[in-house]
């Protein structure tokens, strides 16, 4: 009986886990992105959250001022990003970026914000995606997210 209460409870705990989460888009068919409902509202802006399990293991930056080699890349499996719309202005921009080890979003391990001197002191490709940006309503993504933030 005690191993049916807990398979129970184990599939009660994940879907709750997933509670308010709603497809956003399969990303040009590479992996599923996912976002958190309701859009948070603040004002003329509004904070959306997507999180998106990647079916390989990909790699983020972590910078290490007193290291030697100063950046460093890890292994992630999945990863949550909050970016805020503007959709009088058209704009949007990523605020956080939070990097799990597992697909399912448990374990978080790196976090990086628009206000981290890394970002802001940094010209790489990472840090770029943290620049506020029109949107650009070609890109299925950002067609999604407009969708849903400025109904």
């Amino acid at each position: 009986m005690s191993k049916y209460l807990l398979v129970l409870f184990t599939l009660l705990s994940q879907s709750a886990a997933w509670a308010g989460w709603q497809y956003l888009t399969n990303n040009n068919g590479s992996f599923n992105e996912y976002y958190f409902a309701p859009i948070e509202n603040k004002g003329k802006v509004k904070v959306m959250r997507t999180f998106t399990p990647l079916p390989i293991d990909a790699k983020v930056p972590y910078h290490t001022p007193k290291a030697v080699v100063k950046v460093m890349l890890y292994n992630y499996a999945s990863e949550q990003s909050t970016y805020e719309i503007n959709c009088q202005e058209q704009t949007i921009q990523l605020m956080t970026r939070i990097f799990y080890r597992d697909g399912a979003g448990k374990i978080p391990f790196i976090t990086h914000q628009v206000k981290d001197d890394f970002i802001q002191g940094s010209t790489s490709e990472f840090s770029k995606q943290f620049i506020k940006t029109p949107l650009h309503l070609d890109d299925i993504k950002h067609y999604r997210m407009a969708e849903v933030a400025c109904k």
